[in-house]
């Protein structure tokens, strides 16, 4: 379906992958990107693809670009998604989780209302629950254990607010966890993949360092996640919650060992006390199946295929001199 999109976050790990999909089905494409921001940090993405230079902290900005944009979706995906910088700045986390998403809504409301908004929330509002309830469902109650969840379910409570007192039309999709090309080193498969290759070509000491390795996580190639994304605007209903997850879960322990298969170096692995959340949750599998009813969303790519890629990336990074 081709569509006038705006994305919010086009410059981050997923937003460029998701103009990447929309823009192969012949969507016209807008988003926003970090003021001040290094053009070059954006030379992945398609040069048909219009650049808004926004800080989705300022209301009058985000509005500017959305009056431009005019358009018939809207993917908010701009955040702050770290679960340990959250911890360190609850407020900054707010202000771009929260204050971020409320004026996204106003700037919809006041300049393009009849958009189709589709918010991508985060399966972390979950929090912590036992094993044996695994994989969870939607209609699982939220219970987030740190300021990162909670944060993206008070933006799920404002999504609501204005379809139902501003008739905002809405979609909130949870995403499991998401890896593959382009990720930043501040996230586990990244890390690890950056250091292995760091060490495959001399450049590091044997030795990865590692927090917890005993969690076990629902891991999704960010090329189907982001196609989850574009199948939700096409098919899911306005008013609708939905998990995006493959359904299994692996170890962090396993998928280390899955990606040092893949590289030819022998590694030492230390724990690392810096790395360790103090709010880990142990299990954390999503159940997908409302959503793969609803949009017939099929997995592309399997643990290892992402692997393979994610290493290839870090590799051509280390070519390029670009960490």
């Amino acid at each position: 379906m081709s569509v006038r999109a705006f994305v919010t976050g086009i410059g981050g790990f997923a937003g460029g992958h998701l103009a990447e999909a929309l823009i192969r089905t012949g969507s016209r494409v807008d988003g926003t990107v970090r003021p001040g921001a290094e053009p070059s940090r954006f030379g992945h993405l398609p040069p048909s693809i219009t650049l808004h230079p926004c800080d989705i902290r300022s209301a009058g900005g985000l509005r500017q670009a959305v009056r431009k944009a005019r358009p018939d979706v809207v993917f908010h995906l701009a955040a702050a998604s770290s679960v340990s910088g959250a911890e360190t700045d609850p407020k900054g986390t707010m202000d771009v989780n929260l204050a971020g998403t409320l004026h996204l809504l106003e700037a919809i409301r006041q300049e393009t209302p009849r958009a189709l908004l589709i918010h991508i929330s985060s399966a972390e509002v979950y929090g912590k629950v036992p094993p044996q309830d695994n994989p969870i469902r939607e209609d699982r109650p939220a219970a987030p254990v740190h300021a990162y969840g909670l944060s993206k379910l008070l933006s799920e409570h404002l999504v609501r607010f204005y379809e139902r007192c501003h008739g905002i039309s809405s979609i909130i999709l949870r995403p499991f966890n998401h890896i593959g090309p382009r990720q930043s080193d501040r996230f586990v498969c990244a890390s690890f993949a950056k250091q292995v290759v760091a060490i495959e070509r001399g450049k590091a000491a044997p030795v990865i360092r590692v927090g917890n390795l005993d969690p076990v996580r629902d891991f999704t190639d960010v090329r189907d996640m982001v196609e989850a994304y574009r199948l939700a605007a096409e098919h899911c209903r306005p008013g609708s919650l939905h998990n995006i997850a493959s359904g299994v879960g692996i170890s962090i322990a396993d998928l280390l060992d899955r990606l040092l298969a893949l590289v030819d170096a022998r590694v030492e692995v230390s724990p690392d006390p810096g790395r360790i959340r103090p709010t880990e949750i142990p299990v954390l599998i999503g159940d997908p199946a409302s959503f793969v009813e609803v949009t017939g969303w099929q997995r592309r790519f399997d643990l290892t295929e992402t692997l393979t890629a994610t290493v290839a990336y870090w590799r051509r990074m280390a070519e390029t001199q670009r960490w």
